[in-house]
C-alpha cells in the first residue's frame, strides 16, 4: 500500500484533533458561578472554557440574564464531574417567595405586596455587602412579624456571607458592621436580632499554575451541531467534516461499483467463491472460444 495516503489520512487526523473539540458539562448557570467552576477546574489542571447558552423564554417573553455553558476537553470529563460533585457545582436552584407569590392576579393582595417588598428590601442589602472588600457573595433573609403580631414577635434577619477569610479575623469588626448595616436599614429591627452566618469559600485556599500554563480563556468558543469547537477552527473543522463526507460518499459508491461488477460472477458460481483462492471459471462464450481455437489448431496440424 502507497505511503502517501496513510500520510494524508495522519495530517488529517491531526488537523481534526487540534480543532480541541470539547463537551459541555453544565448548561444554563449564571456567570457568577460559572466563573466558579472555571477557577475550580483551571486549579486541577481542566483547562475549561464558558459559552453563552441560547436565550430561554418563559411565557413568550426572553429571559434579561445571560446564562453561560461550561465545556471541558473529552478526555478530561470524567475528572472534572468528580471535581465539580466534591465541591457541590453547580448549585441547586431553589424556588423564591418572589417566584410562588409573583404577579398572578391583576390586583395584588397585602401579602404579595409584603413579600415583594420583602424580596426587594433584601436583595438590596445583599447587593450592598458584596461591595465589601472581601466578600464574595451575600444573601438577607428578614422576617416581619404579621399585623396581628406586631410587638409580639420581633422582627429578625438572617445574613449569609461568603467570604475570603476577612470575617476570620476578630480585629476587622466586619460582622458587627453587618449588622449595623441591615438593623440600620429597617426601623424597628435590634442589632441583637441579626444573625450572620460566615462561610469561607474554598477558593481562597486554591493556589492556581503559573499563568503561562493557563488556558487562553480569551478565545471565544461556538457550538457546531452539540460540537465546541474555537471560532478560529471552525472554518477548518467544516472543511475536514465535510471532506469526510464526500470521502465517505465516494467510498460508499466504490463499493457499490464492485458488487454491480461482481454481481454475474456470483450469479454464476454462488458468494462461496468469493471467500475462494480458486480462479474465476470461465463463462460459457470463453469455453466456445477455447474449444474454437484446439479446433483451429487440429485442422493447422492436420493441413502440415
Amino acid at each position: 500500500m502507497p505511503m502517501r495516503p496513510i500520510f494524508v489520512c495522519l495530517s488529517l487526523l491531526l488537523f481534526l484533533a487540534s480543532c480541541q473539540a470539547k463537551t459541555t458539562i453544565a448548561n444554563s448557570i449564571p456567570e457568577r458561578e460559572a466563573n466558579e467552576i472555571i477557577v475550580l477546574l483551571a486549579s486541577k489542571g481542566v483547562e475549561a472554557v464558558k459559552s453563552a447558552a441560547p436565550a430561554s423564554t418563559v411565557g413568550g417573553a426572553t429571559a434579561k440574564e445571560t446564562m453561560w455553558n461550561i465545556a471541558v476537553p473529552s478526555n478530561q470529563i470524567t475528572q472534572s464531574l468528580a471535581i465539580l460533585n466534591q465541591a457541590g457545582l453547580p448549585k441547586i436552584k431553589g424556588t423564591r417567595l418572589l417566584d410562588l407569590f409573583g404577579d398572578k392576579g391583576l390586583v395584588p393582595s397585602d401579602m404579595q405586596d409584603r413579600i415583594r417588598y420583602q424580596e426587594g428590601l433584601s436583595e438590596q442589602l445583599a447587593m450592598t455587602i458584596r461591595k465589601m472588600d472581601g466578600i464574595i457573595d451575600a444573601n438577607v433573609q428578614i422576617t416581619f412579624p404579621s399585623s396581628e403580631e406586631e410587638g409580639e414577635i420581633p422582627m429578625t434577619a438572617s445574613v449569609y456571607v461568603k467570604h475570603r477569610g476577612v470575617l476570620d479575623n476578630p480585629n476587622s469588626l466586619m460582622i458587627t458592621k453587618i449588622k449595623r448595616l441591615v438593623s440600620s436599614a429597617l426601623p424597628g429591627l435590634k442589632l441583637e436580632n441579626v444573625t450572620v452566618v460566615a462561610d469561607r469559600a474554598i477558593y481562597s485556599d486554591i493556589s492556581l499554575p503559573e499563568l503561562s500554563t493557563l488556558p487562553d480563556y480569551d478565545k471565544e468558543y461556538i457550538s457546531i451541531w452539540s460540537v465546541v469547537v474555537a471560532k478560529d477552527s471552525a472554518s477548518r473543522f467544516r472543511v475536514i467534516f465535510y471532506f469526510f463526507l464526500i470521502l465517505f460518499f465516494i467510498f460508499v459508491c466504490a463499493i457499490a461499483w464492485l458488487f454491480w461488477k461482481l454481481y454475474p460472477i456470483i450469479q454464476v458460481s454462488g458468494y462461496q467463491f468469493l471467500l475462494s483462492l480458486k480462479q474465476t471459471p470461465p463463462s460459457s462464450e470463453q469455453k466456445k472460444e477455447e474449444i474454437h481455437e484446439e479446433e483451429s489448431e487440429d485442422t493447422e496440424e492436420e493441413e502440415e
